[in-house]
């Protein structure tokens, strides 16, 4: 008996450090789950900021690759943000630009930084942690066509002196060496003013500075030009995106048949808005009038409509009809292709759905959602430049994304 109490009393001595070994192993346990998550919290921010700075650079590579990569490491440093009782100085950030095999551009942001540690700093090993992330954005070659009206009615409404700046603008969003541009120019009849190619900046700023405007608006020439543009930038094997940008001030006037008449071939007709009642036939190359009247006969009477297959008479309803029918139709024909069409009209004398169709936008009449879809944007001369530079950051997100 004697025996056995003593047993038990040295027993009693023994649970104080088995609960002090298990408390340091306790303490030890929750010490690293909380630099753990300490962590964790540092690998999400570092993420989000190479995100950021991914999307940012690439969006920005048209004003050339150092300015895209200051822009790249302003966008880590907006959206990272350093804790001084976390961080052990300042992260590493690389920005790296290379390309692919399919010659794609590609962006890589890759940073690391030093956090401090809370609870297993007691171990000399573990006093901090190094937390790295990294991201890649893909941008693949962009084909777009840029389409400008020219109409006369820009005299009278500020556009003519409006558009040239905003498409300047427009462009210096763009890489003229990896992105292929084409501009195309409309007003009675339609003019490629500058064939698609790499190499652009120069001759299509002063193309676009030398506009004249006077005419009606042939907008069915200039999406059918600009399309045949896309389809002649496209390279066997290339990954690439396909753009039009279709720009208007007013109804879509001029259409393109065959008249059931005298006179052989397409000939361009329409060409006045209300109150005039009279129509003209004009050369399809030259836009020069063969006759005006109401209705014009110099070609006989009437064309086959695409509308609905009937013949019409030359009237300026029809015209307009036709027109507007006909360039949605070609823009539907660039979205067959995988082609993305915007669409932006000025001022108010427009016609909103027509151009809400010519871009598929989820708010047209006809939309699909099927099949690419684009935007509408209607603007005034005071905020055109605007509206073309938001029209130009959407192009890049989608190349980006």
């Amino acid at each position: 008996m004697i025996s056995l109490r003593r047993k038990k009393n040295r027993e009693h001595g023994q649970i104080i450090p088995l609960f002090a070994l298990m408390l340091v192993v306790l303490i030890l346990m929750i010490g690293l789950a909380i630099d753990l998550g300490y962590a964790y919290l540092t690998k999400a921010a570092l993420s989000k900021a190479v995100d950021a700075a991914t999307l940012a650079g690439m969006r920005n590579l048209g004003q050339g690759t150092a300015y895209a990569r200051t822009v790249a490491q302003n966008a880590f440093n907006a959206n990272y943000g350093v804790s001084p009782s976390r961080d052990n100085g300042t992260p590493t950030v690389n920005v790296v630009f290379s390309t692919d095999a399919n010659n794609n551009t590609l962006l890589t942001v890759s940073a690391t930084t030093t956090i401090n540690t809370f609870f297993i700093r007691i171990l000399p090993q573990w006093q901090t942690l190094t937390i790295g992330a990294s991201a890649q954005s893909t941008r693949p070659r962009l084909i777009m066509s840029l389409v400008l009206d020219r109409s006369g009615s820009m005299n009278g409404n500020g556009g003519a002196a409006a558009l040239p700046p905003a498409v300047n603008d427009f462009l210096t969003y763009f890489d003229e060496n990896i992105d292929q541009l084409a501009l195309v120019t409309f007003s009675t009849t339609s003019t490629v003013n500058v064939s698609m190619r790499t190499g652009w900046k120069t001759v299509m700023t002063g193309a676009v500075n030398s506009m004249v405007f006077g005419g009606g608006t042939f907008s069915v020439g200039g999406i059918t030009d600009g399309k045949t543009q896309i389809d002649n930038g496209i390279s066997s094997g290339q990954n690439v995106v396909k753009v039009l940008v279709f720009f208007t001030d007013g109804h879509a006037n001029i259409a393109q048949e065959n008249p059931l008449g005298t006179c052989a071939g397409a000939w361009n007709f329409g060409g006045y808005d209300a109150p005039q009642t009279y129509v003209g036939i004009f050369s399809p190359t030259t836009g020069v009038a063969k006759c005006t009247a109401s209705p014009p006969t110099c070609c006989g009477g009437t064309f086959k409509s695409q509308i609905d297959g009937t013949n019409k008479a030359f009237t300026q309803p029809n015209a307009t009809a036709e027109a507007e029918y006909t360039a949605v139709q070609m823009a539907n024909a660039v979205r067959a292709e995988g082609g993305f069409v915007y669409s932006i009209g000025l001022g108010n004398a427009i016609n909103q759905n027509f151009l809400l169709q010519v871009a598929n936008d989820p708010a047209a009449s006809t939309f699909d959602p099927s099949q690419p879809v684009g935007e509408a944007s209607f603007a005034q001369t005071s905020d055109l430049d605007q509206v073309f530079q938001t029209i130009a950051a959407k192009i890049l997100l989608r190349l980006t994304q």
